[in-house]
């Protein structure tokens, strides 16, 4: 058992097993059949809001494993197991949620029973962020050695794999890095969960915003402030303008890069990592585009400038790879680890 897993039931394990991973958010509920070397099988996508309550999201997934095992491509294999990836504040050893934002109804249910009363299978729960860094983990065969996944967009999270496992800390708090405080002082922004001068509050989509309204009203650049007055700018704007040659958002995404990077270089000092990955929506264009090297780039030469030699020219910093299948590839191979160990 892993400090962030847990596990329920009991079954033998076959080389034509698959998992059925379940990642729950507050919009959409995204499940795959995966097999043990992270291949998926079968995936759909539901509206979160229409089903609501864990019992009836448990219920409409184990229904779609059942109809993807009569398919040709699966009906060949047996489900061994599921995998359950949650947002917020997960307790561990009891699988409940203890804080969460967007799934009403999901607070304080013991969701190891709900899973064993949907099938009874061996089930694991774990947070969605960590779960989605397992996957990346997975896929670059990185053993016991440990990884960061860093996700940016409305707020900015952080999932962990130590010594190969996913972990969430003691009070399932781990790699909360958009609340790590970058700035101090009277004034230092206001976070979204009261505190001040933490890294989302500068680095996350609404502070990236944030700052180009701060920078459009020092320079006086008109036409970004007439833009910045519909309220319609997004990150992706600022990326495509940047890449146009914007000068006051080639700054901006300079600056959140910088941000980021003191941020990285804070927790590498702290848990030292292998690799650190960027993923989410706000990566402005990743490596398909100049804009998001340079900002990748930035944010390497920061985490160098800000950490131990030993710990700055080790750390391995480059983008995701699984995008959104990332937390239902993660929940289902944690589901094998665990059930396998």
């Amino acid at each position: 058992m892993t400090s962030e897993s847990v596990i329920s039931g009991t079954t033998p394990i076959v080389e034509k097993d698959l998992y059925l991973g379940i990642d729950v958010g507050g919009t959409n509920v995204k499940l795959g059949l995966v097999d043990t070397s992270g291949t998926v099988h079968a995936k759909d996508a539901l509206a979160t809001p229409n089903l609501g309550t864990p019992e009836r999201v448990l219920d409409a997934a184990v229904a779609f494993a059942d109809r993807a095992l009569t398919n040709p491509d699966c009906d060949k294999f047996n489900l061994a197991g599921i995998g359950l990836a949650v947002p917020g504040v997960l307790d561990a050893r009891e699988a409940i949620l203890r804080e969460v934002v967007n799934l009403p109804g999901w607070k304080g249910k013991r969701l190891r029973e709900i899973l064993l009363q949907a099938r009874n299978l061996p089930n694991v729960v774990v947070n969605d962020a960590n779960s989605a860094a397992y996957a990346e983990h997975a896929l670059r065969s990185l053993g016991n050695k440990s990884l960061a996944l860093v996700t940016l967009g409305t707020g900015i999270g952080c999932g962990l794999v130590m010594n190969g496992s996913p972990y969430g800390g003691d009070h399932g708090c781990a790699g909360e890095l958009g609340h790590i405080a970058i700035r101090f002082g009277s004034d230092a922004l206001l976070c979204t969960c009261g505190k001040t001068g933490h890294l989302e509050s500068y680095a996350g989509s609404k502070g990236v915003i944030t700052q180009l309204h701060s920078l459009a009203a020092k320079t006086k650049t008109s036409d970004i402030t007439a833009l910045l007055s519909t309220g319609g700018i997004t990150p992706r704007d600022i990326a495509s303008r940047a890449q146009n040659g914007c000068e006051l958002c080639n700054t901006v995404i300079d600056q959140t890069a910088a941000y980021l990077g003191q941020a990285i270089g804070q927790m590498a000092q702290v848990i030292d990592p292998a690799v650190v990955l960027l993923g989410g929506a706000m990566t402005f264009g990743g490596n398909q585009s100049k804009i998001g090297q340079r900002f990748l780039a930035t944010i390497q030469k920061t985490i160098k400038d800000t950490t131990l030699e030993e710990v700055g020219n080790n750390l391995q910093v480059e983008f995701a790879s699984l995008g959104n299948d990332a937390g239902v590839i993660g929940a289902a191979m944690v589901a094998h680890q665990v059930i396998a160990s």
